[in-house]
This record gives structure tokens, C-alpha cells and sequence, in this order.
């Protein structure tokens, strides 16, 4: 029997699900009591890495090696194949990323260091929590599942648009690459009109490390189907890496460009965010399970501020930018907010409230959230 837990879902990224295999059949929800212990003791893993891409009657794939210590910010890629539509190696040291291509002979550096690198791991943890708790009393929650493409790859594979509800199912126990694995599948259960419909997805966790050695989505995009699967092959878990593994050094004969994307960066609380910030930070009233997870400040072309909260299970993002002169092309329905009349959409993967003031565009958005009490946080916020 599958046990089945459905919950209400905004994707922010997508979790990469291939081929349906056979599994062991569940007896019961393991207890995935270890599962933050683990990971945290996860110094790194090697293997070689797959993607295949397919869209419609277009496919493409690639194959990695890969050297990661997951939660850190520090991994290196190299491409095995001779692609010259994508960097060949990627290297981070957590703070900084080089793509370098070797045909062209073109490095170019970004910075990470205001990048949340363990964003992967909450994810996980989230998930197996919303799996645990329908072998209880049932609970609703969000699921944010992890990007269908690995980290630092270029390609156009996430599922942004998907809505409705899910169903995150334990599946039993496989073996993958010579391992034993856990098996998860989501599935959408409903079809709403939206960039993304017929979403299904499957992953295969490590049951030692909790780390996903295979994964699969399928769903149709603008009405295009999409199949993605992504799988280790020789994978080994802290082999003893070096931390010179992940430097780089760009050859001499190197074109160097600097990434100018916008920069962002983290502060703790609120108090650290306004000391800095050139608007006046929000403060939304939310109910008390709600805790303030992070709080940003980016700076570029587009110039904004963030606040996001989490309980166990939903996410609220409150922003505030410079974007007045922004109109979104989905569509939605007014709602009040006091004085000011504010935009409620369903953009798939989110329910997001959004208003323009004399000096700034502010957002509320959620996950695993209905519009009744997200429409109430947005009333907190109005134009202040």
C-alpha cells in the first residue's frame, strides 16, 4: 500500500524525478529520524553524473564529473562531453564560481558569497517531514523540492508554473548505482491552466546520506511534454577531499570577464537589514508558528529588499522594489488591502499578492498557504 500525504504546494524549484523503476513495495514509513544528523556529516561525494533533457522531440544530454560537499557552497564540474554550448569545468569555492570553457579560452568569474548554500538539505528535510507526517494524524505543508538541473547548469530546466495540489507518496526501497535507496514520488492532482500541467516526479534518496542519486520529472510545459532525469553512476561518499580540489586558477592565455548580475546579501534579522536598506523593511503580521528564516538586500538594475518566513509547513515571502513600473502578464483577480487595491495570482508556482505604492512595488507570496490568510499578511504590509 502507498502512504500518501497531500499537500498544498508552491514549487520554487523544481525536484528532478527519469525512468520509473521497480521498487520494494512500503511496509511503513521509515522513521528518516537521522536525516539532518547525516547530512551534516556529509564531508563530500564524487561520482559521474548524467542529465538527459527532453522536450517535445528534442533531446540533449550530458555527462559530469562531479566533486561536492553538499551545504557548502564548494563542488567542481567537469564536462565529459565536448559541448561547446556550455562551460566545460565549474568550479566554487563557496564564495566565488568560475565557468571556464576551454575552446574559447574564456573564464568567467561570479561571486557566491552572499549565496544560501543550504538550501538543498532544508529542502529534503521538508520533504521527508510532509512523508512522515502522513503516517500520522494529516497534515498539510509545502514542498520545496530541489532544482531539476544540478547545481551551476545553465539550462532552462525548472518547472516554474506548476499548481494545485500534490501527493508525496513513500514508495519502498531500490538499489541505484549499486546502492540501497529510499523511493518518493509527488504527483499533481490537478491541472490547472498555467505554464505547467501533468507534473510528476520521483526520486530516489540515499538511504544512508540522504542524498538523491537519481531523479525524474515529467510534466507538459505550455503544452510541450518534458521528461528530465538526472542519475549517479561510481558515486562515493566522503572520499577525503582536498580543498585545492576546488580552486581555480585561470590559464594565462584566459579571457577573464566578472559576472555583473545583481548581488545579494543575507543579514540575520531585521534590525541588520534596515541599518542598511534604502526603503523601510516591512514587518508582517504572521501567525506565531511563523519564524523569520532570511532577510536580503539586493543590489543592481533592480533594487529590492526580502523577508522570508517558515513553520513546519509553508513559506511566506514579503519583498519591497524598485520595480513600480513592473506589470505582470498573468492574469488575477483584485483584492483590498485598506486603501490600496492589490493583484492576487496564481502564477503556478506560487500564490503571490502583488501592488505598486508612490515609491515601491511590494509582494507577499506563499507556500502552503490559502488566499484567505495570505491576503490578511498582505493587509500587515500595505504601502509601509
Amino acid at each position: 500500500m502507498q502512504i500518501v500525504a497531500v499537500v498544498s504546494v508552491v514549487f520554487l524549484a523544481s525536484l528532478a524525478v527519469g525512468v520509473w523503476v521497480a521498487a520494494e513495495p512500503p511496509d511503513a514509513v521509515p522513521a528518516f529520524d537521522d536525516v539532518d544528523e547525516q547530512r551534516a556529516s556529509l564531508d563530500g561525494l564524487v561520482g559521474l553524473r548524467k542529465t538527459v533533457y527532453e522536450r517535445g522531440n528534442t533531446t540533449s544530454e550530458s555527462v559530469e564529473r562531479v566533486w561536492v560537499r553538499p551545504g557548502t557552497g564548494q563542488y567542481r564540474i567537469e564536462d565529459l562531453h565536448d559541448d561547446p554550448q556550455w562551460p566545460e569545468r565549474k568550479v566554487a569555492n563557496g564564495t566565488e564560481l568560475w565557468l571556464y570553457d576551454d575552446d574559447a579560452q574564456t573564464a568567467i568569474q561570479i561571486d557566491i558569497s552572499q549565496t544560501d548554500h543550504s538550501s538543498s538539505g532544508d529542502r529534503i528535510s521538508r520533504l521527508l517531514a510532509v512523508v512522515r507526517a502522513a503516517d500520522g494524524p494529516a497534515t498539510a505543508g509545502s514542498v520545496d523540492p530541489l532544482p531539476v538541473v544540478p547545481v551551476a547548469s545553465e539550462r532552462d530546466g525548472t518547472t516554474s508554473g506548476i499548481a494545485g495540489q500534490i501527493t508525496v507518496a513513500y514508495n519502498g526501497t531500490a538499489t541505484v548505482a549499486g546502492r540501497e535507496t529510499y523511493v518518493l514520488s509527488l504527483r499533481s492532482t490537478t491541472n490547472a491552466t498555467g505554464v505547467v500541467s501533468d507534473f510528476s516526479q520521483r526520486v530516489w534518496l540515499d538511504q544512508e546520506w540522504y542524498v538523491p542519486l537519481k531523479r525524474t520529472t515529467t510534466y507538459n510545459r505550455d503544452g510541450t511534454p518534458v521528461t528530465i532525469t538526472v542519475n549517479y553512476e561510481n558515486v562515493t561518499f566522503n572520499p577525503g577531499l582536498s580543498s585545492e580540489r576546488f580552486q581555480f586558477d585561470p590559464p594565462a592565455e584566459a579571457t577573464i570577464k566578472t559576472d555583473e548580475s545583481p548581488t545579494q546579501s543575507h543579514f540575520v534579522d531585521i534590525a541588520q537589514l534596515q541599518a542598511v536598506a534604502n526603503y523601510s523593511v516591512p514587518e508582517p503580521t504572521l501567525p506565531d508558528s511563523f519564524d523569520l528564516r532570511e532577510a536580503t538586500r539586493t543590489v543592481g538594475n533592480v533594487r529590492s529588499i526580502g523577508l522570508r518566513y517558515a513553520n513546519e509547513t509553508a513559506t511566506v515571502a514579503v519583498s519591497k522594489s524598485n520595480l513600480t513600473w513592473y506589470q505582470p502578464r498573468t492574469e488575477g483577480r483584485n483584492v483590498t488591502l485598506g486603501s490600496e487595491t492589490a493583484t492576487l495570482r496564481n502564477i503556478g508556482t506560487e500564490l503571490r499578492i502583488s501592488w505598486t505604492c508612490a515609491d515601491a512595488r511590494y509582494s507577499v507570496a506563499a507556500t502552503g498557504l490559502s488566499a484567505a490568510p495570505l491576503i490578511e499578511i498582505a493587509r500587515s504590509v500595505a504601502c509601509r
